[in-house]
């Protein structure tokens, strides 16, 4: 259980503190909807930390540029361009060029539907309650789920349907899906022995780590379309965040007896990538693959107090530095 937390710690870090950073916004008894700004982003933005504050970097062509407004982003949606941002210790959904004040406080782990239809976010309500909105005027859903989800476990399984672990009413064990349009949850993947530690939703897979009570860790994935579940490794001891590209896996975390870094899974064999340079991969930060198939990732050279770089690992196997020091950097949830 002690591994459960660790990793619940390190997911929920990573969608919510620029969330934590940016203030919560104050309830109010009327809906707040203002005329907001389109931007477009690419995969790599991030908020860079300056002297206490966070500004909005545009990653165009392997470089990062700043952006020119008054506010900072934390989730987009490529498609729609919906997001989520942050102005004067408030926060919004942006939908179209409209945008509505999120009016729950200290939510965490905030999502949005590939399309950006839906977000979903969870509350302390004597334990934490999941809690989805339409993006177009903040609009609230109902989920009529009989499942209680462990942890922050869930994510967007494709546009209309949520994905998350936990266990049912009549003490199933395993993975459901909720499509929302259809109101109708159903079992996914049932799990006999174990509990699972990792959730994240993708294009085309479901990828989660399960453990066993020997604690025995294997890392699988469930391909959306067939429903097959497949193995990917057992090499795996932590995980904070993974992406994959054509038929590699690339993750932040740790291998089995070794370090917190960035590794890659190919053939079902677990290889560290980073070593000397820079000295500490943050794996908290997660990662991100840009349009050129290049892995993104925050790392620094020195202790817990050094300052922060972003850097590339290439597909030849180099690593390079491509951004100036901060004391912060956060990735953007980035919907593709």
């Amino acid at each position: 259980m002690k591994l459960l937390r660790r990793v619940f710690l390190g997911v929920l870090v990573l969608i919510v503190l620029p969330l934590f950073a940016f203030g919560c916004s104050s309830p109010k008894k009327e809906e707040s909807i203002n005329v907001a700004e389109d931007i477009k982003l690419n995969m790599g933005a991030v908020l860079k930390n300056e002297e206490g504050s966070y500004k909005l970097y545009n990653y165009i062509n392997g470089k990062y540029e700043q952006m020119k407004s008054n506010y900072t982003v934390s989730t987009y949606d490529k498609n729609s361009s919906i997001y989520v941002s942050s102005e004067g210790g408030k926060n919004y959904i942006v939908h179209g060029n409209q945008k509505a004040e999120i009016k729950d406080l200290n939510y965490s782990n905030l999502e949005l539907s590939k399309g950006g239809e839906y977000i979903s976010y969870f509350i302390d309500d004597n334990g934490l309650k999941l809690k989805v909105f339409s993006t177009d005027g903040y609009k609230p859903i109902e989920i009529k789920s009989k499942v209680s989800i462990s942890g922050v476990l869930s994510d967007w399984y494709d546009s209309d349907t949520l994905v998350y672990y936990g266990v049912s009413d009549d003490g199933v064990n395993g993975l459901f899906t909720y499509n929302i349009k259809d109101d109708k949850e159903e079992l996914l993947y049932k799990i006999k022995e174990g509990y699972l530690a990792f959730l994240k939703g993708t294009d085309n897979n479901v990828v989660f780590l399960q453990l066993t009570l020997e604690n025995k860790r294997q890392l699988l994935m469930i391909d959306k379309k067939t429903k097959e579940v497949k193995f990917l490794s057992d090499g795996i001891d932590d995980l904070s965040d993974i992406v994959k590209k054509d038929d590699t896996y690339y993750f932040t975390g740790k291998g089995s007896n070794n370090i917190n870094s960035l590794y890659e899974i190919k053939n079902n064999t677990v290889k560290r990538l980073v070593y000397d340079f820079p000295t500490r991969v943050k794996i908290e930060k997660g990662l991100r693959i840009d349009e050129n198939g290049n892995v993104l990732f925050v790392g620094s050279n020195g202790g817990e107090t050094a300052q922060e770089q972003i850097y590339t690992y290439t597909k030849d196997g180099s690593i390079s530095a491509i951004s100036k020091n901060s004391t912060d950097y956060v990735f953007l949830e980035y919907i593709n």
